[in-house]
Formats: C-alpha cells, structure tokens, sequence
C-alpha cells in the first residue's frame, strides 16, 4: 500500500507572479528544509480526479522526526494510523482490526516524505526545481517536476508561509491529485522513545510484505 496515500496541500491563492530568484530554486528549498528535525501539524487532506473533481477529505495529525521517521494519524472519515521508524511501516485500520508492515521506501522520487524528512541534497539529485512567490508575498512555492521518467507522479509543491512548511501537493501519472494543507504547525518537538515505532494491538490481523 501506498505511503502516499496521503500527502499534500492546495493551493488557493489564484492571482500568482512569477518571481526572479537569487539564488537556485533547489538550494533556497533545502535551506527552507534544513532547520526541520522534527515537526508536528494538524492536516486537512483532499483528493482530487482527473477532471479536478473531490472525491475524499481526511483530517488529523501528522507528526515527523529526521531521518524518516513518521507519525500520520487520520480522524476523519475513517481512523487510520500510519507509522515509521525509517526501516518499517507500518498501516493501521482499527475498523479492519488489520496492520499493514511493509520496508519504508527510503526513494524521494516514489515516496515524496523523504523530502520533508530526508536529505536536502536528494533534491537537486532527483528533480528541477523552480520557485514562485504568491502575491501577499509572505508564503514561497516550489515546484518539482522528477527527472526519472518512472516516478510515480509527475509533479510535486512544497509551500511555506512565512518561512514556515504549510503544505504540500503533488500529480500522478493519471492526472489525480493529492493536496494537503499543514495547520498549526510546530517547528523541532520532542517526542518520547519508541513513539515512531508501532505497538501492534493484541488480536489484529497483521499482513507482512517484504519482511
């Protein structure tokens, strides 16, 4: 199953110009990226056809500490838990009473996390960058095209609202959107040992891939 099943934000903001940039698109991202060690945010999450039609809306709570660990919690419609530690994922559905472990894929050009918690550097080796400013000049987008031709989405953005990582959206290859917008965002939190490591629940279903 997929990682991104989630992942990343709308843009609203219609009136949008083009900015020159000073320095390359690519190092100005990973310089946004780089003071990220960890970060907690509530999310709201749409998913869109390939005629722009919605077709689902999650919310809930995505935690993240370098490198690549995940904690991605949805309230609604559906509990659903998601989890790494770097290594493992793990997917939870408590309707299902089933949890998912699969290897984490440590890929930013199929699983876009690692650039929010992986290396910077991954950035110029994996896609062109280019940046534009929204009018209110206040929040900075960049977008992503991959360079391989087998990625699994053909573009991706990475937005920040005054310096801060507000949301993130990216197109696959059938034309369908995932857009999610970060809420209360809280910069470098510290969490408790063990908290990106999944404790299975006693009496669920556990599917194993590649393990």
């Amino acid at each position: 199953m997929k990682l991104f099943c989630w992942a990343l934000m709308a843009i609203f903001t219609t009136s949008i110009s083009w900015a020159e940039i000073t320095k390359d698109a690519s190092e100005q991202l990973a310089d946004l990226l780089s003071p990220i060690n960890s970060f907690s945010a509530n999310f709201s999450q749409q998913l869109l056809d390939s005629k722009g039609n919605s077709y689902q809306k999650l919310t809930g709570i995505f935690h993240g500490k370098k490198p690549n660990q995940v904690h991605w919690t949805v309230f609604q419609p559906a509990a659903q838990t998601i989890v790494s530690n770097g290594a493992r994922l793990w997917l939870y559905d408590p309707d299902l009473e089933q949890v998912i472990v699969e290897p984490y894929a440590n890929n930013p050009e199929t699983n876009p996390i690692i650039l929010l918690l992986g290396s910077p550097q991954q950035i110029s080796e994996s896609f062109n960058v280019t940046g534009q400013k929204l009018v209110n000049d206040s929040t900075q987008q960049f977008i992503l095209e991959p360079i391989a031709l087998t990625t699994l989405y053909k573009q991706l953005s990475i937005e920040f609202s005054k310096g801060s990582l507000s949301g993130i959206n990216f197109t696959d290859n059938l034309g369908q959107k995932t857009l999610i917008e970060f809420q209360n965002f809280i910069l470098n939190p510290s969490f408790e040992d063990n908290f990106f490591t999944f404790k299975i629940p006693e009496g669920v279903d556990v599917v194993s891939h590649g393990h």
